[in-house]
């Protein structure tokens, strides 16, 4: 789990893989250097070939050119970081400022920059090995790479090709549908896989799930404030095993936690007086300043229900993208649903409780997902119907008693938002019909949640 936290760390940032790159061509570069100092003699034959322009190059032509590449690469870098900064930029300020680790991650730019900072330090390298006769002193002759040098020139090529990539990308990254896109995915992704928490930990209760000791535990207590990046399921199985432990997380994953809050409880409880067993089970709940999507699904949904709502606001008023949120939200709950129920008791080989690690469960996702949509949509007749729809295509599911309830809550509440803010009747008329077909599907009584429709003397002829 340090493994895969490291590598998520080192994938949003901006400057591991134009590393990669970098390192790469000064092999590259180094190796053809060596190359052309090793068969110079080779190359001699074919000066009067057709492929003499390839191989052939004098010092001052070759410094020349790759001084030019040199030159107007480090310019074009400058400026695909430009272009990039705004794109950034015109991201958080249009949909979301938690959109910025989604770009920093964003393997094309990472690869364009790459390419671009690689070729400037491959041509700084191949000019610097380059000499004539009149600047030799001590060394035995003149040196002119064309390998070296004619590959700076092909690297040149590819930067061009790269920076125009990187044109035509940035332009669609700060499309609204690629941003809703892009979020979607990598949450997706996450419920698809086998770290959706607790999943990926021990094995779950075979049959009546065990409880937590009577006996009070010893609390562990967090020494500094942050968000809960992950739990180290795989550390805490270990400890738990090794010192026949039962640990309950008293978090969940994307909890704020503040100084002195309780992160888990430990039984037997004087099992923590062991400080080496205290650093363990702590190092296993890091905690930083920002969420992350490791394990933590609320994230991502969190995020499309952010550009929802900002579409959602005054100075934007963009229902259609809201809309476009609520269609990706729903395939996200609808995948979240089908991986329920995770059972929280987790255990060991020996079939020995060692975990109780409650993950996130439907109730909080929806709240998450369609609250804030629901509070400042309510007013919207389309994404009212929208959310209703939503409603309905997780009611087809294979449902228990308890989702469907939980369904009909949210739909409940939708309904008391709608009566606060739709005041014509035939809006409301179309929201009772979808409210009716949501009721069927959940099987419930709609009644005492449908709107009035009745409309003052002066609305009719509007109405009509």
């Amino acid at each position: 789990m340090k493994l895969r936290n490291i590598w998520n760390e080192l994938n949003t940032s901006l400057w591991f893989r134009p590393a990669l790159w970098v390192l790469v061509l000064a092999v590259l570069a180094f190796g053809l250097m060596l190359a052309d100092r090793r068969g110079g003699e080779t190359w001699q034959p074919l000066a009067g070939s057709s492929l003499a322009w390839f191989f052939v190059s004098g010092a001052d032509g070759a410094r020349a050119m790759l001084s030019a590449v040199a030159t107007a690469v480090l310019t074009v870098t400058t400026l695909a970081y430009s272009i990039m900064m705004v794109a950034v930029v015109q991201t958080a300020n249009s949909y979301s400022p938690r959109l910025l680790r989604q770009y920093l991650s964003d393997k094309a730019n990472q690869h364009v920059l790459g390419i671009l900072i690689g070729t400037f330090i491959y041509s700084l390298l191949v000019l610097r090995a380059i000499h004539s006769t009149d600047t030799l002193d001590s060394l035995e002759g003149a040196f002119v790479p064309a390998l070296a040098t004619n590959g700076g020139l092909l690297l040149a090529l590819l930067s061009t090709g790269a920076f125009i990539y990187f044109i035509n990308h940035a332009a669609h990254s700060i499309s609204v549908g690629n941003i809703i896109l892009l979020i979607m995915q990598r949450t997706e992704n996450l419920i698809e896989s086998e770290r959706l928490f607790p999943k990926q930990v021990g094995a779950p209760a075979h049959g009546e799930p065990g409880r937590a000791p009577e006996q009070p535990g010893a609390p562990l207590r967090a020494k500094e404030g942050g968000y809960v990046q992950y739990f180290d399921t795989e550390l805490l199985m270990r400890r738990a095993t090794a010192h026949d432990l039962i640990i309950r997380h008293e978090r969940t994953v994307g909890d704020y936690v503040l100084p002195g809050m309780q992160l888990v409880t430990v039984w037997p409880a004087e099992a923590l007086d062991d400080d080496t067993l205290q650093q363990d089970l702590a190092s296993a709940v890091p905690l930083s300043k920002e969420r992350s999507l490791v394990q933590d699904v609320l994230y991502g949904v969190s995020q499309l229900s952010d550009v929802a709502v900002r579409a959602l606001s005054p100075g934007i008023n963009d229902p259609s993208t809201a809309i476009q949120c609520i269609d990706a939200l729903s395939l996200l709950a609808g995948k979240f649903l089908a991986r329920l129920p995770i059972s929280p008791y987790r255990y060991d080989d020996e079939g020995q409780l060692r975990l109780i690690a409650p993950g996130p469960a439907i109730d909080a996702f929806l709240d998450t997902a369609f609250t804030q949509i629901r509070r400042y949509g309510g007013g919207d007749l389309k994404i009212t119907l929208r959310l209703l729809e939503v409603y309905q295509h997780l009611g087809r599911m294979n449902l228990d008693a308890d989702e469907r309830r939980i369904l009909w809550k949210h739909a409940a509440r939708l309904m008391a938002t709608a009566a606060q803010h739709l005041d014509v009747a035939s809006d409301r008329l179309a929201v009772n019909q979808a409210f009716r077909d949501t009721a069927g599907i959940l099987q419930q009584d709609p009644e005492r949640y449908l709107l009035p429709v009745d409309v003052a003397p002066a609305e009719a002829p509007q109405e009509a």
